[in-house]
């Protein structure tokens, strides 16, 4: 089998490891919840985790409303739930309407009233209410993503100028008791960044948020943001906060999937950060020199500072790195995807490099190094025949990034 077979196997298996359906399932099952409750399921892995509440509680649910990211709720038709698909990473209108829904059902409940929220990642940008201008918002977040910002620095902004972020949806809630089951895409777990913290009080310091705002947003008016530094007493009615999956699965997958081809596993990090193109090219360069068949695995979220006008990824950012590094090299190859089936403004999870991808691409007239700089790395990967294309997969913990090699590394 090839290397790159090896590879998507790997990745396949660790994006199938870390599906929340079972384990969302299990988390309803032992809540053992029979009256009649709301369901507000948001964020990319929002349809199975609403389906695994339309398993558990069937007609107990008296209302429901899933949001996810256009194309991800593709075969999922229930009558108890109402479905609205936005914009990921810049919220849209959609965005917006779905924050109005779910702020239009809060309001209706009552202490008798149970609500149930199913967060999973996205859920920052599919569904926004913001004390700005919907424009100046989308602004923002621009410039958050292009300059680099890491996603607790992205959802500290976001989560104070938002009407729902921070907990404010769940303090809308009030008196109703808010129970969430959330599917992890943060490194920390920290339940406040997850989505933003939908359910959970606003904890960060105003001196975190200057910071986030000198670093990135230093040509946005003061005034246009003075509502980054306020402050609420909001009062949730906590009734317990659950974990339907996190990075873990995702690692443990790929590396049962790892032994079974015959590698050694070695989960390398959990954590995951920094420029893409730099933490691959680092990545490139682990493989040792010994004679064992090895998988090195990785997860977490990288960042790309934007400087060219290409298109592609942090994972095909990565994947392109890894080629110019790997250039020549046999029996060692590399891929990352998002566990979720997107990587940046494109159609692709990630990408695949080996020793060959490199004169692939060059023979298809383009230079790596360039389309690089230019930050081009989807036509570049797919110039090469080495874009992952996986489409929605239902989940969203994280990315996994495998350096697999055999031997005779030259």
């Amino acid at each position: 089998m090839s290397l790159k077979a090896d590879a998507l196997q790997i990745t396949d298996a660790a994006i199938k490891a870390s599906l929340p359906f079972e384990n969302t399932k299990k988390i309803l099952k032992e809540l053992n919840l029979t009256a009649l409750l709301t369901v507000i399921a948001v964020g990319k892995a929002a349809v199975s985790m609403a389906m695994a509440a339309e398993e558990v509680l069937g007609e107990n649910i008296k209302t429901g409303l899933v949001v996810t990211k256009y194309a991800h709720s593709s075969g999922f038709h229930s009558p108890l739930f109402e479905i609205i698909e936005a914009s990921h990473p810049v919220s849209d209108e959609n965005s917006i309407f779905a924050a109005e829904r779910a702020m239009e059902i809060a309001k209706k409940l009552t202490k008798d009233d149970i609500v149930l929220f199913l967060v999973s990642g996205g859920g920052s940008a599919l569904m926004e209410k913001s004390k700005v201008s919907p424009a100046l918002q989308r602004d923002i977040t621009k410039k958050l993503l292009a300059r680099g910002a890491e996603i607790e620095e992205i959802n500290a902004v976001r989560k104070r100028l938002s009407l729902v972020k921070g907990g404010r949806l769940a303090a809308l809630c009030y008196p109703a008791r808010v129970i969430t089951i959330a599917l992890s895409d943060v490194l920390s777990n920290d339940k406040g960044t997850i989505a933003s913290g939908l359910t959970v009080k606003d904890d960060i310091p105003n001196d975190i948020v200057k910071a986030a705002v000198k670093k990135y947003l230093f040509d946005v008016s003061g005034s246009e943001i003075a509502a980054l530094y306020e402050t609420e007493n909001l009062m949730i009615n906590d009734g317990g906060y659950y974990f339907a999956g996190d990075k873990s699965s995702l690692l443990a997958g790929a590396a049962k999937k790892a032994r079974e081809l015959g590698y050694t596993p070695r989960i390398m990090s959990s954590s995951l950060t920094g420029e893409a193109r730099s933490r691959a090219a680092e990545i490139a360069a682990a493989a040792d020199n010994s004679d064992e068949k090895t998988a090195y695995l990785y997860a977490g979220e990288t960042t790309v500072t934007l400087k060219g006008k290409g298109k592609g990824g942090r994972n095909q950012e990565m994947a392109l790195s890894a080629a110019i590094a790997l250039r020549g090299k046999k029996n060692i190859a590399f891929i990352s995807v998002g566990s979720d089936g997107t990587d940046g403004p494109t159609d692709a999870a990630g990408g695949y490099a080996d020793g060959e991808t490199y004169e692939k691409i060059t023979a298809a007239g383009l230079s790596p190094e360039k389309e690089l700089e230019n930050n081009n790395s989807y036509y570049a990967l797919k110039a090469a025949g080495d874009l992952i294309i996986t489409g929605a997969t239902g989940t969203n913990v994280n990315d996994i990034t495998v350096l697999i090699k055999k031997t005779d590394i030259r």
